[in-house]
């Protein structure tokens, strides 16, 4: 039992040996300037930080070494071997101030790691070999350089002025690639120096007037140098200055928050951070959209020590940590013989490894190093110092992406925005000219309702200034000056431009453009000449009066030879009673009446219930048949084209059309987006169009839209106008008298115009993306195009080659019908009533009786037979086609013979034999005659 107890109580007592057994405890020097307190709490704080994530693996411990501003190289050299003597397992510092490699030199020759956190100068290859060991977490300068043109490019400044410290020698490398723009337009980059104590107005009164400026300033210089600006109107809204000393710290501007004349645009740039934990317990609110204010040293030195950690930490996860050698300077030789720590030359390696690999801990994103250890991979954020809000985001790709966020600005700029009059985008108010109203009120149309809409969504206030000139923007070649709305923008006058300003190449090279706020095209203006209504006699146009005074007497001499001929040409003459084989007398149908009906109905096209027997009649019909069919046809093909409107009077149907033709002059706004479309193309047909404008004697080119509508209404058709579609659709909406020829062709797009690098350009695209999502940017255009009291009825002819038929174009063709039927039914009533009369006559009634007894017979519509009447049968008789006189005196005196026996019927008994049969004789004779009478009726 107690052999067991004693070998558990060795056990314990081991155990216990090893956990007792003390943490290695590493060195770190770190060498400051006496007033660089802040960085020195920051490396004593981050340490804190780290040994409570080691885990218990190491501990660090800090040795500061402290220097003076008069401090040279052989004093930091001696404090740098100071703390190699210590055993000292990194270096951190000093900062760029001392001016001196030395502790990279030494470095270099023990094999200590030596962290950077401030700018250093490039170096050439000799000094880079002798650094091997030296790692720089502060951007490399040649980066900074190529990141500020970029910027500054993004801006689309081509004009501006460069200021910085002629005393830091880091401001000429970091500002290299912006410095190189002077050699390419020594015009539009001035550069200028100032020292400390310099008198600073007189620095600004050399560059009075510019409105953009690119300021290095060390940041306790900076509120002193720029309330030197203000007395030179370099401080006003229209002003941007832009900031490029990466240390300048988010409340260096708070002096001048409070100066009502400072109201300039100020961009700056900062290396970007992120919102994490802060290690240094700064205050940090995660709601708050602001970025918290640090100071940049004191940042980067916390993330030299947090990648020292994380090398420290990974490599004691495999090996033991070893502790450095300490070195006595005296005895160091910088030829290579002195042995090096290869364990710092391990920890380096993994530092350069584990560097882009994770940034959790570190202040300013991922790191990552080149073969010389400089830092190559950062992210710059392009912020608004003063109220301290982020604006857009650069990476060392050279790529600048927008930060969408919310600020609440403190300073309320009332936005400047130039137009020019012009319906119905912009309209003064007849009321408010009469009254001299001034201010906004005195405007109205679609351009103050979008700008009204826009301000509701981006909370601001703005003014409207009209333009000197009402010009939307022309580039003057001899002045090299725009004016216009363009020169408002570029001379940074106005903060936003809005008409019908098209977006165009070279308006884009010198202004911005929002997103287009409405898309349209080009087509042409042409004169839309009254719709003539037609006589009512407008279907007798397609043959000319002489023509039909031809036809008139055409039928009237083709009915008197036809009746001619029928009389010589014996096939025509006929039996009257086809069954009697031997009849006394043949009879001819063609008299003048027949003559003239089948005369009438072949020109008709409506046939003819008779037609010709024997071969001369046939030849001779046939004959005016085919005159007939090709008066007819000729008739037909030509009425359509009389009886309505041609779809064009003239062969223009398109801007090829156009082009093509030279009776129709045409032109269009000179200098105006439709003018470049044209001048510039390299499409056929916009060239032909334009060099015939060009050509054109008189010139054709106006000065706005007024005049180019003025003057087609004026040239009633000889002259057509390109212009918008926008604009032309207003036009066309209010004067009935103009119309929109042809297709739509070049899209152009409408924008509101800022100046390059204005920062609210993201704030208006959004509000306008979001006024098209809510259907107010349809609804205000519906507002002001759509004319509700007098709209016109353009003619809308479908695709085919005449359009339809309106009453007004065949009511006389109605009026002729109309009078035809008129005077049937007249000629109808007069024969009713004299048929009446010879009734009343013959039956021995008045007439009055007659026409009773007559109408109420015409009046049973169900009854269609009628008894025949004597002046029925004599009327009938008379009319007989080819009558003769024998068989209506037959049918009379058969009708009397009739009427005598009723009446001496009942004196038959008292004849003799003889006369009865004698008067059967005459009765059976005058029923054969009468049944002759009713076969030829049939």
């Amino acid at each position: 039992m107690k052999p067991i107890v004693l070998l558990v109580l060795c056990f314990a007592i081991v155990n216990c040996q090893r956990n007792i057994e003390p943490i290695p405890k590493i060195k770190i020097g770190g060498i400051f300037y006496d007033y660089e307190f802040e960085i020195e709490e920051a490396f004593i704080k981050t340490i804190g930080v780290v040994n409570g994530l080691s885990e218990g693996e190491f501990k660090l411990e800090p040795v500061s070494k402290h220097l003076k501003d008069s401090d040279g190289s052989m004093v930091i050299e001696k404090y740098a071997c100071d703390l190699l003597e210590l055993g000292v397992a990194a270096i951190f510092g000093p900062s760029s101030k001392a001016n001196s490699d030395i502790v990279s030199i030494l470095s270099n020759v023990t094999g200590v790691p030596n962290l950077l956190f401030d700018a250093i100068s490039e170096e050439n290859e000799q000094q880079k070999a002798g650094h091997q060991l030296t790692l720089n977490v502060y951007p490399t300068q040649l980066i900074l350089s190529k990141a500020y043109a970029d910027i500054v490019h993004n801006f689309g400044w081509k004009k501006f002025n460069i200021v910085y410290d002629a005393e830091d020698e880091n401001a000429p490398m970091r500002l290299q690639d912006i410095l190189q723009l002077r050699d390419i337009h020594h015009e539009a980059v001035r550069v200028l120096k100032f020292r400390r104590g310099d008198d600073y107005q007189v620095l600004w009164k050399g560059i009075q007037g510019d409105k953009r400026v690119i300021l290095d300033c060390p940041p306790e210089l900076l509120v002193e140098v720029l309330e030197a600006s203000i007395p030179f109107d370099l401080t006003g809204q229209f002003n941007h200055l832009f900031l490029t000393n990466l240390e300048t710290p988010a409340g260096a501007l708070e002096p001048l928050r409070n100066n009502e004349t400072f109201t300039l645009n100020i961009t700056a740039a900062r290396l970007m951070g992120k919102d994490m934990e802060n290690f240094l317990n700064t205050e940090f609110d995660p709601n708050n959209i602001d970025m918290p204010t640090r100071e940049l040293l004191p940042d980067l030195i916390h993330d030299a020590i947090m990648l020292y950690f994380l090398a420290l930490k990974e490599i004691a996860s495999q090996y033991m940590i070893e502790e450095p050698p300490t070195y006595t300077c005296d005895t160091l030789d910088f030829n290579g013989e002195t042995q090096r720590w290869r364990f710092g030359e391990y920890v380096n390696r993994v530092m350069r490894q584990i560097a882009p690999l994770n940034d959790t801990l570190f202040h300013h994103g991922r790191i990552q190093f080149d073969d010389a250890g400089y830092r190559t991979h950062f992210e710059l954020e392009i912020y608004e110092p003063l109220d301290n809000y982020g604006l857009a985001l650069w990476n060392t790709n050279g790529h600048i992406s927008s930060e969408h966020v919310q600020t609440n600005i403190s300073k309320k700029i009332v936005y400047r925005v130039a137009t020019r009059l012009g319906a119905p985008y912009f309209m003064e108010k007849e009321e408010a000219v009469a009254a001299n109203v001034t201010g906004n009120g005195r405007y109205y149309g679609y351009a103050v309702d979008l700008i009204d809409e826009i301000s509701k969504e981006m909370n601001f206030e703005y003014v409207f200034v009209p333009v000197a000139g009402n010009g939307y923007g022309k580039y003057n070649k001899e002045t090299k000056r725009w004016d216009g709305i363009i020169g408002e923008l570029i001379n940074n006058d106005a903060h936003m431009g809005i008409c019908d300003l098209t977006i165009t190449q070279a308006r884009k090279e010198v202004v911005d453009f929002s997103v287009p706020f409405m898309t349209l095209g080009i087509s042409i203006l042409a004169y839309q000449k009254p719709v003539e209504r037609k006589s009512w006699s407008a279907f007798l146009e397609p043959f000319q009066n002489e023509v039909w005074m031809y036809v008139m007497a055409s039928i009237l001499v083709i009915s008197f030879l036809y009746f001619a001929i029928s009389r010589i040409t014996v096939g025509d003459w006929e039996n009257p009673h086809p069954c009697n084989k031997d009849p006394d007398t043949v009879e001819n149908r063609w008299n003048i009446s027949n003559s003239f009906w089948i005369t009438i109905g072949s020109i008709m096209t409506a046939g003819c219930d008779i037609l010709p027997i024997h071969p001369t009649m046939r030849i001779f019909t046939t004959m005016f048949w085919i005159f007939a069919i090709i008066l007819n046809n000729s008739y037909t093909a030509n009425m359509a084209a009389f009886l309505t409107n041609s779809k064009m009077e003239s062969s223009v149907n398109s801007i090829a059309d156009l082009a093509g033709q030279a009776e129709i002059k045409f032109g269009t706004i000179e200098g105006g987006s439709t003018y470049s479309l044209f001048a510039e193309s390299n499409e056929t047909t916009y060239r032909l169009a334009f060099n015939r404008m060009q050509g054109a004697d008189p010139p054709v080119y106006t000065k706005d839209n007024i005049e180019g509508v003025d003057r087609v209404l004026k040239n009633n058709g000889s002259y057509m106008f390109l212009m918008e579609t926008t604009t032309l659709e207003y036009n066309t909406e209010r004067n009935c008298k103009l119309k929109m020829l042809g297709d739509i062709f070049g899209e152009k797009h409408y924008a509101i115009a800022v100046p390059f690098g204005a920062e609210y350009r993201h704030s208006l695209n959004v509000a306008i993306l979001r006024l098209a999502e809510k259907g107010i940017l349809p609804n205000l255009k519906k507002k002001w195009w759509t004319n509700e009291d007098t709209p016109c009825e353009h003619e809308e002819l479908a695709e085919k080659d005449t359009p339809d038929l309106t009453f007004d174009n065949v009511r006389g063709i109605f009026y002729t019908l109309y009078v035809g039927v008129f005077l049937a039914y007249i000629i109808g009533i007069i024969d009713f009533l004299i048929y009446s009369h010879q009734v009343a006559a013959e039956e021995g009634l008045s007439f009055k009786e007659a026409f009773i007894k007559e109408i109420t017979f015409v009046l049973k519509f169900w009854n269609n037979k009628k008894p025949i009447s004597a002046a029925g049968s004599s009327r009938s008789a008379s009319r007989m086609s080819g009558g003769s006189d024998k068989s209506a005196r037959s049918l009379s005196k058969s009708r009397k013979l009739s009427k005598s026996n009723k009446s001496s019927k009942s004196d038959k008994s008292d004849k003799s034999p003889d006369a009865s049969q004698v008067e059967d004789a005459m009765e059976r004779k005058s029923t054969k005659s009468l049944k002759s009478v009713v076969i030829k009726l049939k």
